[in-house]
């Protein structure tokens, strides 16, 4: 994994080539180094040492397998320790070592090159060079939060590990990341005449009298930017963040410090928080979870498609149209007469002036993309599409005419997709003279910015439908989650799972500022009082009232949150947009309805908070498992990412199935055992969990 060369002037140069398309650093990878570090920096015959690599890129990173199934902090340090030794050998050998960077260095691969005493980069577009270990959930934990603030200084530092922001060869050049670009063919050139120049290399922080740069943090101005800091990571996800929490306590607590103490303060916090559950939870759908998301249409599937039809210029139509023609399709869409087809168009426009206006396409690309799409009235025009997405309002009778009039001018092997968040797929294709045509596409707003795309699959659903939509996802680049035709599918019947509860809370009395804030604290952005305003309360009343019909999920047993917003809507509360709803809403900001004691008398005693926290999560927890257990999802992996990318559940806690592999699966039932004792059945555990909690499994192997 890595050779030892002997190149002029007694210089070695120690080459990485890990298993795999890319180096990543494994605990057998970690130990090498440190054997052959020992070797040369013991070898007298050594006078320098450069690292480089074999592969197009320098190292990006740890292993996140071996990394995710390291449950214990043993068996974390078991992977970095070899790493720290190795790098405090090598600056404090008195050989000067260089990182030859001949590509991209992330994260682990980046702290190698930071324990070099110089970091020569190839001078590539394509490089890219930093610590983004906090998109993941996790900190640097080979010495990054003590070594870059000592280079750049801390606020500096901060900013870029915090945000886990990674930076090209010429601004890493500026920020100080590196410390020389040179042509690639020169790179190994430039490595040795800097050993040469430099005989007896030292770190900064290795000498006497070094002052960190930037501002000192125990200065006025230094302790200001550090309280500022803790009040936005507080602020964020209601501090769920551990990751960013440990990085600033390491950055306070290590840098003032020596290097020695700061790393093992690093190592202390990475340790416990690698192998916590919330960090794998993370990785998982972060880095995981996305790669089985992505669509896999069978061979051949949709290449046919030049043309999409877009039924609907509202705001879902609008965002699928807009979609469509970035992903290099024409668009026809619909609307109903064409004075709302041309508001639809102006609609569209404005779409791409906020891409532009936020730098993600340039002012040629918006005009060509909207010259794409033509807007109208007519249906005619349907006649050259070659799949057709449905985006009209939810209701049946309304999709069927325009199933009707879509059908009369489409060619008769032309897949239809509905973007229905609820109406079953086998009850819209009753309205198609071939129901096999028909496929559910439910996409989520704003769709031009949504990665989630459910796709619907009906028990007469046909495997070229199917395999069409899934090549228009990946046309779309849009992640999937495929399931099984029901009743709210997967996600709204989730999400349906979540208002109710909190509707039912709110009929028995709870305050909406708890059942709001017990959410906001486990991460949520928003609480789901606060979402049913946003819903509309009417809306919000005719969704619950489908969701109680036949075939209703189990969840909604014992609910009462259509008694609970027949009470409000009947009192002219309508949600936020209207001002009144849970909620009054001035320019002070939301406040409670005071009539809200009237139609809902308060709980006595008062619900304490960690139970109403426990009914809002575990509710989502059990009908997951149930959707599972039916046959709706089969892929916990792909269903809590859903859960994550769809409704916004914090993704520390993973989702659904992730939280129940979080408390564990026999203390899960006992909870919610005791909730349904409470509460009623809605609570009861499926058979599928009682069994799994017997034997110890869990939905995620890590």
């Amino acid at each position: 994994m890595i050779s030892v060369e002997k190149l002029e002037g007694g210089i070695a140069r120690l080459v990485i080539a890990t298993e795999g398309s890319v180096n990543t650093l494994s605990t057998a990878t970690n130990v090498e180094f440190a054997k052959i570090v020992d070797e040369v920096t013991r070898d007298p015959a050594v006078t320098g040492i450069i690292i480089t690599s074999s592969k197009s890129d320098f190292a990006v990173g740890g292993n996140l397998d071996e990394l995710r199934a390291a449950m214990t902090p043993a068996a974390v340090a078991a992977i970095i320790d070899p790493s720290l030794k190795a790098f405090r050998q090598l600056e404090l050998s008195g050989k000067p070592v260089v990182a030859a960077l001949n590509g991209t260095a992330l994260g682990g691969g980046y702290e190698i090159a930071l324990a070099c005493h110089r970091r020569i980069a190839a001078d590539r577009p394509d490089a890219q060079f930093g610590l983004p270990e906090a998109g993941l959930g996790l900190m640097p934990g080979a010495g990054g939060t003590q070594r870059l603030p000592r280079l750049i200084g801390i606020a500096a530092a901060a900013e870029l590990i915090l945000k886990g922001k990674t930076l090209g060869a010429k601004d890493a050049l500026k920020a100080g990341l590196v410390d020389e670009l040179v042509a690639p063919e020169k790179l190994t050139d430039a490595a040795i005449a800097w050993i040469k120049a430099n005989p007896q290399a030292s770190q900064p922080w290795d000498r006497k009298g070094f002052v960190l740069p930037g501002d000192d943090p125990q200065s006025v101005k230094g302790r200001n930017w550090e309280i500022g800091q803790w009040a936005k990571v507080r602020s964020r996800a209601a501090g769920t963040d551990e990751g960013a929490m440990a990085i600033l306590y390491v950055l306070h607590h290590g840098v003032e410090r020596a290097l020695d103490a700061g790393i093992a303060i690093e190592r202390r916090h990475f340790i416990r928080l690698a192998s916590a559950p919330e960090a794998k939870n993370r990785i998982r759908n972060t880095f995981f979870a996305p790669k089985a998301a992505r669509p896999n249409p069978p061979a051949g599937a949709g290449e046919q498609i030049k043309t999409v039809g877009v039924i609907g210029g509202g705001m879902m139509g609008n965002g699928i149209a807009f979609s469509s023609a970035r992903a290099g399709l024409d668009v026809v869409l619909i609307d109903v007469t064409e004075e709302k087809a041309a508001e639809a168009a102006g609609r569209i426009a404005k779409i791409a002036e906020r891409q532009v206006s936020r730098g993600r396409m340039s002012e040629a690309d918006a005009k060509s993309l909207v010259s794409k799409i033509e807007c109208t009235a007519d249906y005619a025009k349907l006649a050259k599409a070659d799949f057709v997405i449905e985006a009209v309002f939810e209701r049946l009778d309304v999709k069927h005419d325009v199933y009707r009039k879509a059908e009369a001018v489409l060619r008769p092997d032309v897949t239809i997709a509905s973007n229905t968040s609820s109406i079953p797929i086998a009850k819209l294709a009753a309205g198609l003279n071939d129901p096999s045509r028909m496929v559910g596409m439910h996409f989520f707003a704003p769709v031009e910015t949504m990665k989630l795309l459910e796709i619907i699959v009906a028990p007469g659903t046909s495997e070229k439908a199917r395999g069409e939509a899934l090549a228009i996802a990946k046309a779309l680049k849009k992640s999937v989650i495929v399931v099984k035709d029901g009743l709210g599918f997967f996600t709204s019947r989730m999400v349906s799972s979540l208002s109710s509860e909190a509707m039912t809370l709110l009929a028995e009395g709870v305050a909406p500022q708890v059942i709001d804030n017990v959410m906001v604290d486990q991460g949520f952005a928003i609480g789901p009082a606060t979402l049913a305003e946003l819903t509309k309360l009417p809306l919000l009343k005719d969704i619950m009232l489908s969701m109680s019909s036949d075939g209703m999920p189990v969840s909604m047993k014992g609910s009462r949150a259509v008694e609970a917003l027949t009470k409000l809507v009947d009192a002219g509360r309508e949600g936020k947009m209207a001002g009144k709803g849970i909620y009054d809403y001035s320019e002070a900001g939301p406040k409670s309805w005071s009539g809200l004691a009237e139609i809902f008398a308060p709980r006595a005693p008062s619900l304490a908070g960690e139970t109403v926290r426990r009914r809002l999560l575990y509710t989502q927890s059990l009908e997951a498992v149930r959707a599972l257990e039916d046959g709706t999802v089969d892929d916990p992996v792909t269903a809590d990412l859903a859960a994550v990318t769809g409704w916004g559940y914090p993704s520390h806690l993973g989702g659904p199935f992730a939280l129940i592999d979080t408390i564990g699966a026999q203390e899960f039932a006992v909870r919610a055992d005791a909730l349904r004792a409470e509460f009623g059945e809605r609570f009861a555990v499926p058979g599928k969990l009682r069994d799994m909690a017997a034997k110890g499994e869990r939905f995620h192997a890590l």
